[in-house]
């Protein structure tokens, strides 16, 4: 747009570039409508979804849905209680020893 912008003002076509500016804008316009409308159309359909996940919660039981752990989480809480484990059997053995 910017190059249209520039050559029409070297050939000082002012009508030239305020036609092809206002065309622009026109086609701006209707993109604009298009993504509104589709944004409309997808929000409609979210907020249909949502309610539809919500209806199956309550129809299945699930009144919050349980989070599950994550594996490596579970893995890291096991190492630590392995270490504090062997920790404790050192402390003996070198308690025995003496």
């Amino acid at each position: 747009m910017r190059h249209v912008v520039i050559g029409e003002l070297k050939t000082k076509s002012g009508k030239n570039l305020f036609k092809k500016l206002n065309e622009h804008s026109k086609g701006l316009q209707a993109k604009q409508e298009e993504i509104i409308k589709k944004h409309n159309s997808l929000a409609a359909q979210f907020d249909e979804l949502e309610h539809l996940k919500n209806n199956m919660n309550e129809y299945l039981g699930r009144d919050k849905i349980k989070k599950k752990e994550s594996v490596v989480g579970t893995i890291k809480k096991h190492r630590s209680k392995e270490r504090e484990i062997s920790k404790e059997k050192n402390k003996i053995s070198k308690e025995n020893e003496r």
